[in-house]
């Protein structure tokens, strides 16, 4: 249950929880979650259930069966009770600003899901794939160092942590633009193949 135990602190800690908070949830106590997370101890199915539909991902990845987090069909349900419960509990002036993103993000994607443009949708995940691993591990780092992120090695490490998410993601917009670019092409071909055919009838 080692994976278990790993991905329920990591998750706990993604989502911003103490133990205490998932032992609420459970309606436990708190040396419970602990026992979970430290002592291989092994929750029951209800329990098991409860902290995948809370996290938003499948049993089989909190229990280290699967490194995928949801599974396709689940994976929207899952999330909007979450998102939802997480968006009221904001204070009322932040509510605009998250709605803002969301509003960003779906006008983003929605032109190319219209129109089935898999090249752009596979760098959009990608670009939002990377911007999230290497931000929590700058995370993590910063959580690991207990505050101390003065220290001079544990902000050599940090720096370098944030020049990559810059290089990955400079290149992502690099690959993005090309990706632009070749569907103008097209555009472009397709409407001087419709004239040609035109002027030939």
């Amino acid at each position: 249950m080692q994976k278990f135990s790993n991905r329920l602190i990591s998750l706990r800690k993604e989502h911003g929880l103490t133990q205490e908070d998932l032992a609420k949830l459970i309606s436990k106590k708190r040396s419970t979650v602990s026992g979970y997370e430290t002592e291989g101890k092994e929750p029951d199915l209800e329990t098991i259930c409860i902290f995948a539909n809370y996290f938003g991902v499948s049993t089989d990845y909190l229990l280290g069966h699967s490194d995928e987090r949801n599974h396709v069909e689940t994976v929207f349900y899952n999330d909007k009770g979450n998102f939802e419960r997480h968006f009221k509990s904001l204070p009322a002036e932040l509510r605009p600003v998250v709605a803002k993103c969301f509003d960003s993000f779906y006008l983003l994607l929605g032109r190319d899901m219209q129109l089935a443009r898999p090249e752009r949708l596979r760098i959009y995940q990608e670009l939002l794939h990377t911007l999230q691993s290497l931000r929590a591990d700058i995370r993590k780092t910063i959580e690991a160092s207990g505050g101390a992120i003065t220290d001079p090695v544990t902000l050599s490490d940090l720096m370098a942590m944030q020049s990559q998410i810059k290089n990955e993601i400079s290149a992502l917009l690099d690959k993005l633009m090309q990706a632009d670019m070749e569907i103008a092409f097209n555009i472009k071909n397709d409407v001087d193949d419709n004239l040609l055919r035109k002027s030939a009838t």
